[in-house]
């Protein structure tokens, strides 16, 4: 199922004990603000991912008023735990996105952030974790096959 990250976020504020979640309880400046970044999105967009999130059937709002995760949302919110790489060995990512997919381009800009790759150049993302299966299955959903590049690259520091 197609989720966007700003929507797993907002699921992921329904967790108990986790980091979105203790956000929103005690800091919820800091989670509207990760938010912001993750997405760059505005109270209009979070409004938005709720309701799709209650259409989708992964959100239900109980008896009190109180929005709870159904069992296909926890299902949604499930981290992924990639294993880190050997030493001095990154997962390189570069695309070249044209702007009639500007959106889809958004969202995996979106979703490298959100598993911890770093930016090198505007198209060029690196990580310490081993992402493949996860970022595979990502951009054959989003139809990006003809515009992103994986590698499995190794950093040669120069003595």
């Amino acid at each position: 199922m197609r989720i966007s990250p700003t929507t797993r976020y907002v699921l992921k504020a329904l967790v108990p004990y986790s980091k979105a979640n203790m956000q929103l309880s005690f800091s919820p400046n800091k989670f509207f603000n990760d938010l912001e970044r993750l997405d760059r999105i505005n109270e209009r967009t979070l409004r938005s991912a709720f309701y799709r999130a209650q259409r989708k059937g992964l959100i239900k709002i109980d008896s009190e008023g109180i929005p709870r995760l159904t069992p296909k949302g926890l299902t949604a919110t499930k981290t992924y735990k990639p294993t880190k790489l050997g030493k001095n060995a990154y997962i390189l990512l570069i695309f070249d996105i044209p702007e009639s997919e500007r959106r889809k381009r958004d969202h995996l800009r979106a979703l490298l952030r959100e598993l911890s790759f770093k930016k090198i150049q505007q198209s060029v993302w690196a990580c310490r974790y081993d992402h493949r299966e996860y970022l595979a299955a990502e951009i054959k959903e989003y139809g990006l096959e003809n515009y992103v590049i994986v590698y499995e690259a190794a950093y040669l520091p120069i003595k």
